[in-house]
């Protein structure tokens, strides 16, 4: 099994996957069969991450190779027009003018996501807020790498722009869990609760963002 070899200061051998790219961290004594073997006791799980992870990538290759986009988790194709002046959604695709092509095409794309999530998860922070009677003090889009939202100490929440790509059933439960750490800045027993008061279909949501995880790294 191929992987990447990182030794460092460190006690204990640890193994991630990321991109589809397995990394052991060793100690810097560590001896390559002692490696080799926790490799090996890794192997099942180690196989389990790396088909999840190309399962993921098929699945959703029209949209990492930029040829379609995700649009309120329909699958949509990017197509140039002659006939728009900027980009937009309409007739069941992402119309793009034909000045943009390449990277100028990505960043036309993406500045069209970003208008769109601005009104649109600020239109259902406001609804579910009130829905579900938790303040929130200030709202802003993140491009955060690893994160779907947060909520810092003082209320104010953040939201990833890439939600508008997501059905909308996604992108509320995002909220809620946002609007939740108004009341409990933890992961807490008393926080779950108030999710799922309000969210009763959370592991159903979980597997699905972390089905999405693969579209963090578009549009940078």
């Amino acid at each position: 099994m191929e992987y990447k070899l990182v030794r460092a200061k460190r006690k204990t051998l640890a193994v991630s996957i990321k991109n589809g790219e397995v990394t052991v961290k060793a100690p810097k004594t560590a001896a390559l069969d002692r490696i080799e073997r926790f490799v090996e006791s890794k192997s099942r799980w180690i196989e389990k991450k790396l088909a999840d992870y190309n399962g993921r990538v098929k699945a959703l290759a029209p949209v990492l190779d930029y040829s379609h986009a995700l649009y309120f988790g329909d699958v949509v194709p990017i197509t140039a027009d002659d006939s728009v002046k900027k980009v937009k959604f309409e007739r069941g695709a992402i119309l793009v003018p034909v000045k943009y092509e390449g990277d100028a095409l990505k960043k036309a794309v993406c500045a069209f996501y970003k208008r769109t999530a601005k009104e649109a998860l600020y239109h259902m922070l406001e609804m579910l807020s009130v829905k579900t009677d938790l303040k929130y003090n200030g709202f802003a889009l993140t491009n955060a790498a690893g994160q779907w939202g947060s909520c810092d100490g003082a209320c104010k929440i953040r939201l990833n722009w890439r939600l508008i790509m997501l059905e909308e059933t996604l992108s509320e439960y995002v909220i809620i869990h946002e609007l939740c750490h108004t009341l409990h800045h933890d992961h807490s027993k008393a926080f779950w609760s108030e999710v799922l008061k309000r969210y009763p279909e959370v592991d159903a949501a979980k597997k699905k963002l972390k089905f999405y995880s693969e579209i963090m790294r578009l549009y940078r």
